[in-house]
């Protein structure tokens, strides 16, 4: 499980007009028994990015795997389908 910490800030700023540091999010988190304090340390962290995530995919912007956007849309394509 990840806890994206970037909502939880944005949830608690929305309605309280706090911003908190990320620490003080996971330290209010583990006290309202809303996570452990394992998971405050594994799955709580600061966003870094989605390369985690997708570990096996690659976002390079070579020539090579750029998508053909010269070939268009199918002839007999419409927007009734």
């Amino acid at each position: 499980m990840v806890v994206n910490l970037h909502y939880v800030r944005a949830a608690i700023e929305a309605n309280t007009g706090q911003r908190l540091r990320f620490s003080e999010i996971r330290k209010l988190l583990v006290e309202e028994g809303l996570m452990t304090a394992r998971q405050a340390r594994e799955d709580a962290r600061a966003f870094e990015g989605y390369g985690s995530l997708y570990s096996t995919e690659s976002f390079d912007r070579t020539e090579e795997t750029r998508i053909d956007t010269t070939e268009g849309l199918p002839d007999d394509w419409s927007y009734n389908d």
